[in-house]
C-alpha cells in the first residue's frame, strides 16, 4: 500500500542532515539491520534522544514502492531489511492534512529522506535531522489596538488558501505558491472602516516563522509593517496607509 509522504520527498531529499556508518561483516549471522536516530530539526539532539516520539518512518523501495511502514512513537531501535537499495521517510504523519488542522489554519509539517544501500551481514546506523516543510505566519497588532477599533479582519492568502488569523494564532503555508498576501481590515470605535489593500510577500522558506507587526501611523509617515523573520535573516519594512 503506497501512503501519504510524497507531497516533500523532493524537498526531504535536500534538507536533510545525515550520517551513515557501516558495520561488518561476519558478526550478524547473515542480517542486514538498520540502526536509525532521528529527531526534528531544532528539537534535542538525535545524539541525547534515539528516536522523536513525533516522527514516523516509511522505509521505500528501489522502485519506490512502500516496504515497511512504522507510526510515530513505534520505530524499533533495529529493522532488520534485505540487501538492497532502500530510502528511508522520517515524517510526521499530517503529510496529506496538515493544512486542515486548528479549523485550516493548518500546524507544522516534517519530511526528511535519505537514500541508503543495505549489504549482507552489515549493520547500517543513520542519523537524520528532520526539518519543517511548511511555514508559519502570524500578525502582531499595536498596544491598546483593541481600545481604538472594535472590529478587525487579518488575512493571508497563499495559493488556493485563505485563512483568517487573531492576534496570537499562526497559520502554516507551503512553498508551493512562493509566497502569501497579507491584508488588514479595520472599523473603528464611530463605525468608520479603513482597509489596506492585499499586499505580496515572496522568497518564503520551509521552517521559517514570520511574523507580521503592525504600527501606528504618525504626522510624520503612514503606519508600517514590520516583517520579522526568526533565525536572523533580518526585517522587512513595508510602509501602508490604513
Amino acid at each position: 500500500m503506497k501512503r501519504y509522504l510524497y507531497t516533500y520527498y523532493i524537498f526531504g531529499i535536500f534538507a536533510l542532515i545525515a550520517c551513515q556508518q557501516m558495520e561488518g561483516p561476519g558478526t550478524l549471522g547473515g542480517e542486514c539491520i538498520l540502526e536509525l536516530e532521528v529527531a526534528r530539526a531544532g528539537k534535542p539532539s538525535v545524539t541525547s534522544r534515539a528516536v522523536d516520539a513525533d516522527l514516523a518512518v516509511t522505509i521505500l523501495d528501489a522502485n519506490g514502492e512502500e516496504y515497511l511502514f512504522y507510526p510515530a512513537g513505534n520505530i524499533p531501535k533495529k529493522i532488520v531489511l534485505e540487501p538492497g537499495v532502500f530510502t528511508v521517510c522520517a515524517h510526521t504523519e499530517n503529510q496529506n492534512n496538515w493544512h486542515t488542522a486548528q479549523g485550516g489554519k493548518g500546524e507544522p509539517c516534517y519530511f526528511a529522506s535519505q537514500q541508503v544501500e543495505m549489504e549482507y551481514d552489515h549493520r547500517t546506523r543513520i542519523s537524520m535531522s528532520v526539518p519543517m516543510v511548511n511555514y508559519a505566519v502570524e500578525v502582531d497588532l499595536p498596544d491598546l489596538f483593541d481600545n481604538l477599533f472594535k472590529v478587525y479582519q487579518f488575512t493571508l492568502k497563499s495559493g488556493e488558501r485563505e485563512v483568517a488569523v487573531r492576534e496570537g494564532e499562526k497559520a502554516y503555508f507551503d512553498l508551493s505558491a512562493g509566497g502569501f498576501f497579507y491584508s488588514l481590515s479595520v472599523t473603528n470605535t464611530d463605525g468608520v472602516s479603513h482597509a489596506h489593500s492585499p499586499i505580496w510577500f515572496f522568497d518564503v522558506q520551509g521552517g521559517k516563522h514570520y511574523l507580521l507587526r503592525y504600527h501606528y501611523a504618525s504626522e510624520a509617515m503612514s503606519g508600517n509593517v514590520e516583517i520579522e523573520i526568526t533565525d536572523d535573516m533580518g526585517t522587512d519594512d513595508t510602509y501602508i496607509d490604513l
